[in-house]
Order: C-alpha cells, then sequence, then structure tokens
C-alpha cells in the first residue's frame, strides 16, 4: 500500500527552507569592506538588506528554489549606513561597506572567530 506522495514536508513557513547559513569572503581597502555572501537564485524584487546600526545589517534573502536566509549580520566594526550599498547577482549578494573610523577587519563578523593573521591596508613600509 503507498501512502502520500514520497516528498518530505519542508520546514519552516509554507514550504520555504530555512538556510542557516552561507559561505562568504571579504576584501578590504582603507575606506571599504567588499563582502560577498554565496547564496544562489535570490529573489531581488523580495529581498530586504537593511542597515539597522553601523555595526549590524538585516538580511532577509529569498530565493527562487524556496530557500531563505534571514538572519542579522554582526559586522567587526562600525560602517556608515548611509553610504554603504548592496547588490543582488545572479550566485552572490554583494556588500559595499562604508568604513567610519578605517581600522583594518581580521574578520567580516564580530561572532566569528580570528585567525590570528595580521592584515595590513595600504603601502608596506620600507626598511
Amino acid at each position: 500500500m503507498f501512502v502520500g506522495s514520497g516528498k518530505k514536508a519542508k520546514g519552516g513557513q509554507g514550504g520555504v527552507e530555512r538556510v542557516e547559513s552561507v559561505k562568504h569572503d571579504f576584501y578590504q581597502t582603507p575606506s571599504t569592506v567588499h563582502a560577498s555572501l554565496y547564496l544562489k537564485k535570490i529573489v531581488k524584487a523580495d529581498a530586504k538588506v537593511k542597515f539597522s546600526s553601523p555595526t549590524t545589517v538585516d538580511l532577509d534573502l529569498p530565493t527562487a528554489d524556496h530557500k531563505r536566509y534571514k538572519t542579522i549580520l554582526p559586522l567587526y566594526g562600525p560602517v556608515d549606513v548611509e553610504k554603504s550599498s548592496w547588490k543582488i547577482m545572479g550566485t552572490k549578494m554583494e556588500l559595499t561597506l562604508v568604513k567610519v573610523d578605517g581600522a583594518s577587519w581580521p574578520v567580516l563578523r564580530a561572532d566569528e572567530r580570528r585567525t590570528g593573521e595580521i592584515i595590513q591596508v595600504g603601502k608596506a613600509g620600507r626598511a
């Protein structure tokens, strides 16, 4: 006897699968941090990105394949919320974060473990 469709129901709201984390990377200049959050098929029209404070970004990123990445991203350092921006592409979302203090960021997220590496921004000194 066969019962049901054989498909497992997805968790979350109305068949939307919640994505707990996404791969990310970043690079920086003395004045900006350029971060990439890798999530395919983000629906641009429904995406919500809010620079809610100088050290947090609220993200709600639904995808065309019924997934959703929703989180509050704690930033390592303060940013200028008026000058910072974001852009959605086919396989990722890019954040351009304008630093307030020009300090170097060892990590993107405030809740990430630091690697212990020293990151230098600008020109190296001469001996």
